[in-house]
């Protein structure tokens, strides 16, 4: 058997020893002039050398000395956002973490000494989040998902103040977050469906010699592609020609959009199980056809102003991405409210496409693939409540056993 490599002490680090079935090591440096010295605990001697080494880089390399005493929650987190977060996560991930804190956590806590923030004090703010009594921007409630997110996120910035040897025990795993109440999903119907798409349809013959044509041609192609194939919004409008192959009536999803920002730039997709191919019915065939057609004859009528956009399917006016809050609230909302389905989200769209295939008894693992769900648990736990002819056929399967 191989030896385990011996792990090399640091300029300034102490000796390893084990005390009441833990392991410290103790590291040391100059600051300003002045030794400072930390010792860190941990489960095994790994994780107290990988504490200490956190907390000399933090130390020698930065110009803010932190201290529990004197150092704010806000200070902290400005640090620890821009300079650890921003690196190892995506630009949206980075946009959640500065959003929660900076909105639900740090106008309250953020004044306080990283040292005196108490478990009770992070619990309170969570209960007046949850209760209602501290509401959002618009005097909204904020849901148990968005407060529980928030509390995660500070979690992760307190082990980061345990880890540099700020604090010796992260309060916030004290707290206990509010329960969790899953939003209600609203599949279509197939009537609602061809309301929906006959409308989008329709809106874009009106349109046909309007300057916007273009992006009233994609919006209704989005549409469908959501209700045909379950992909997700920054998928949609991620998607290139380059990943639709019509031949073989595949589409390949390969990259995404980051939703909601003004720059719209692609990444990759939100898991590894997000990248899939995805078979296509004759009717989307059909429509992807017939407007890859339209999209070219435009492109050739604009020539130069025509952008070189990746060659993107959904398509704004000069061939870059059309942003998706313009086409949320210029093409898709107001359709919406005038057939009555305000209370439908594009995503929604998703849950109808995965809706509609389990009520036709198509393998649920298969309708996993098609969404690019990481587990199949993901995908019976938010849908087969929502198809009662799973449970009867499962009945029926009972009776027909004599059991």
């Amino acid at each position: 058997m191989s030896k385990k490599p011996k792990l090399r002490r640091s300029n300034g680090e102490g000796t390893f020893y084990r005390k009441k079935d833990k392991w410290r090591g103790q590291f040391s440096t100059m600051k300003n002039g002045k030794l400072i010295r930390r010792t860190f605990t941990g489960d095994t001697k790994l994780e107290v050398y990988h504490k200490g080494q956190q907390w000399l880089e933090v130390t020698q390399h930065n110009t803010f000395a932190f201290s529990a005493q004197n150092s704010t929650l806000t200070q902290l987190a400005t640090y620890w956002l821009e300079s650890i977060k921003q690196i190892s996560v995506k630009p949206k991930t980075y946009q959640k973490y500065v959003s929660s804190l900076h909105l639900y956590v740090l106008p309250y806590l953020g004044t306080y000494k990283v040292s005196t923030i108490t478990p009770q004090d992070i619990q309170e703010l969570l209960n007046q989040w949850s209760t209602g009594v501290l509401k959002g921007k618009k005097g909204h409630v904020i849901s148990s998902s968005t407060i529980r997110c928030a509390r995660r996120y500070l979690s992760e910035l307190l082990n980061y103040a345990v880890n540099i040897g700020l604090l010796f025990k992260n309060p916030c795993k004290l707290t206990k977050p509010p329960r969790l109440k899953t939003n209600e999903i609203h599949p279509l119907s197939i009537e609602e469906i061809y309301k929906l798409t006959s409308t989008m349809k329709a809106q874009l013959q009106e349109h046909i010699d309007s300057p916007y044509r273009m992006n009233y041609y994609a919006s209704y192609i989005a549409v469908k592609l959501a209700i045909g194939t379950g992909m997700r919004l920054g998928e949609v409008f991620g998607l290139c020609w380059d990943c639709v192959n019509l031949e073989k009536d595949i589409i390949s999803i390969r990259r995404t959009i980051q939703t909601g920002s003004k720059e719209k730039t692609f990444q990759d997709t939100k898991t590894k199980t997000s990248r899939r191919s995805i078979p296509i019915s004759q009717e989307l065939h059909n429509d992807l056809e017939k407007f890859r057609y339209f999209q070219k004859q435009y492109a050739q009528e604009l020539g130069s102003q025509w952008l070189d956009n990746h060659d993107i399917v959904i398509s704004g006016c000069f061939g870059n991405i059309l942003s998706t809050s313009n086409f949320k609230s210029r093409y898709f909302i107001p359709v919406l409210k005038q057939i009555g389905l305000d209370h439908i989200t594009f995503h929604d769209l998703r849950h109808t496409h995965a809706t509609l295939l389990l009520s036709q008894k198509i393998n649920p693992k298969i309708v996993q693939e098609r969404l690019g769900h990481s587990t199949i648990t993901l995908t019976l736990d938010t849908y087969s409540h929502l198809v009662p002819d799973i449970q009867k056929e499962a009945v029926k399967a009972l009776n027909n056993l004599g059991i």
